[in-house]
């Protein structure tokens, strides 16, 4: 599951880097950890994303930088 702000439009075209692939962290009950299966960039199994997983803050604001320059606004703040 994604969520975001209310009214906000789902593209499904923007790209996350091999190497930002390799440094995202997710938070759950049991601590923090990385993205398992991920090898040069590239996710190899999607078992590690089943369950419920949060985003490190961290990651979060990388992809959220991501998506904004990415997205349909052209790098505008509003999204």
């Amino acid at each position: 599951m994604l969520v975001g702000p209310p009214g906000a439009p789902l593209t499904f075209d923007t790209v996350v880097p091999g190497e930002l692939r390799e440094r995202l962290t997710f938070t759950s009950r049991r601590g923090e950890r990385l993205l398992k299966y991920v090898e040069d960039g590239r996710l190899i199994r999607s078992v590690s994303l089943q369950g419920n997983y949060r985003l490190a803050a961290d990651s979060a604001e990388k992809l959220d930088q991501l998506i904004r320059r990415d997205g349909p606004s052209g790098g505008a703040d509003e999204v």
